[in-house]
């Protein structure tokens, strides 16, 4: 039994998934969404609170050359036209900020009045638009009335021969302009808050390490690897919602079918050289698979022939009863057996569609530890080992209780479940350390949930495996279920 966990990874070339990583990240959007919105928030209210509102009164001229006293030609209007960026920069021009600032009841001077007076001219027209904007509607239509009282003398006294009329007149504004400003603050606080929580969930995501590929199962845990189960899609490429994941249901692929095949041939070979009969099955943390390749393998030592009796040993969350759709009296089960209240040969039912025989749990226990601990469990495993071919025992997670631990005494083997990018390897390093410290020889893992064929980063998918996900494992250890937990996965 090999006790040394390889600690070091052998030298690889960095593997990067676009694809893979956007996938990460999208999986928690909730947070980029509250991060997006916080920050949007923020610069809302810091530039509401900074920013003054302001007001804007307009007024307009047309220009024309005025070359005939009564008749105006094509020529004049072209002329006219032409002549407007010329006003333009007189309207700007300095003379007149100058003469605008002495008519102007408070002080100003003619650079101040360069902040709130622009000019602009429409394309193809003789029309000159002059806006003013202040932080005060008396001051915005002041200096704007005094652009319109003192325009014709500057512009009489630099082009006589032409002539700029006033076509609107300048308006005292009764409400304040929209605050654009806010919402350019709102969309650049959304932004950077965005790209701050998508550079976070990539970093944390990448300190992480976990199981990225199956070859990781190898050169992480140094642990052998008994086979891959890909993750399961329908035909239009989206996960699968099948309630649970069983090799008897065909339209769930070739893929995931061959997979556990392959895996119980290895199983077989394995134990059929030590002569091991009883074998458990656990992960290192909840929402990894166990549940559902435990009762894989055993249907498919079924298919093969093999008598197998699954004990789902899981006191604090039973589910293969459920996953099966049996109905069990009360009082049938592996506690009661455990207690003395009733006898082995009563509890364990054989399912006839499956040729599998089950002992299951049907409630959560408020004592498992102890009552698996018991010697009358031992025997049970040993009784069982002399009536059938093979005993799978499905426990609970190893890194959150000690059940496995402690039934790992009563079996011959061990085999891991370990997701794709999911635990984290010290944590199934650990476990692996207080599996080999007891009887039972970790013969394996079997890395799960990839949608990768390659052995490069999987495309971690939520897709369906096994049942709904849980916030809390068992009685009052607060576990909570790492938030990738996907629905149907135990």
């Amino acid at each position: 039994m090999n006790t040394n966990v390889n600690t070091t990874s052998a030298p690889k070339g960095l593997e990067i998934n676009v694809l893979f990583l956007l996938k990460t990240v999208l999986k928690r959007w909730w947070i980029l969404l509250i991060t997006t919105v916080l920050c949007a928030t923020i610069g809302w209210s810091v530039s509401f609170m900074t920013t003054d509102p302001t007001y804007t009164t307009n007024l307009s001229f047309t220009t024309y050359n005025k070359a005939a006293a009564d008749v105006v030609s094509s020529s004049d209007i072209n002329s006219s036209i032409m002549m407007t960026n010329t006003f333009k920069y007189i309207l700007e021009g300095r003379p007149m900020r100058e003469t605008v600032a002495k008519s102007c009841s408070f002080n100003i001077s003619a650079d101040q009045l360069r902040h709130y007076v622009s000019v602009n001219t429409q394309a193809d027209t003789n029309i000159i638009i002059v806006s003013v904007t202040t932080e005060s509607p008396d001051k915005s239509y002041e200096i704007a009335s005094g652009i319109a009282s003192h325009y014709q003398d500057i512009v009489d006294y630099a082009y006589p021969n032409a002539t700029l009329q006033i076509y609107e007149k300048p308006f005292k504004p009764t409400a304040h302009d929209p605050q654009l400003s806010l919402m350019r603050f709102a969309a650049i606080g959304g932004a950077i808050g965005f790209a701050l929580a998508f550079i976070v969930i990539l970093i944390v995501n990448a300190a992480r390490d976990t199981l990225m590929s199956s070859d990781d199962v190898q050169i992480k845990l140094d642990a052998k690897l008994l086979g891959t189960v890909y993750t399961v899609r329908n035909k239009s490429g989206k996960k699968n919602q099948h309630p649970v994941l069983m090799i008897t249901d065909r339209s769930l692929g070739f893929s995931f079918i061959e997979s556990y095949k392959a895996i119980r041939t290895r199983v077989e070979t394995l134990c059929t050289r030590k002569d091991y009969k009883t074998i458990l099955v656990t992960s290192a943390g909840a929402n990894e698979g166990k549940t559902t390749f435990s009762l894989n393998l055993a249907l498919s030592l079924s298919q093969n022939g093999k008598s197998v009796l699954l004990i789902d040993a899981d006191m604090r969350k039973p589910t293969l009863y459920r996953f099966l759709n049996l109905n069990i009296p009360r009082g049938n089960d592996l506690a009661s057996v455990i207690c003395g209240k009733t006898d082995l040969s009563d509890a364990i039912k054989y399912v006839e569609k499956y040729k599998l025989f089950i002992l299951s749990s049907i409630e959560p226990n408020s004592e498992p530890t102890e009552i698996l601990a018991s010697q009358q469990m031992n025997k049970i495993i040993k009784a069982a080992k002399k009536e059938f071919d093979y005993v799978i025992i499905d426990t609970a997670p190893a890194a959150v209780v000690t059940d496995a631990t402690i039934l790992s005494n009563f079996a011959d083997a061990c085999i891991m479940v370990v997701r794709e990018n999911f635990s984290d390897v010290s944590r199934i390093r650990s476990v692996i350390s207080d599996l080999e410290s007891y009887k039972a020889e970790l013969i394996g893992c079997v890395y799960n949930n990839t949608a990768n064929r390659d052995g490069l980063l999987g495309l971690y998918s939520k897709s369906s495996y096994g049942y709904k996900s849980y916030h809390s494992y068992g009685y009052g250890y607060g576990f909570e279920d790492d938030e990738e937990s996907a629905g149907n996965e135990e």
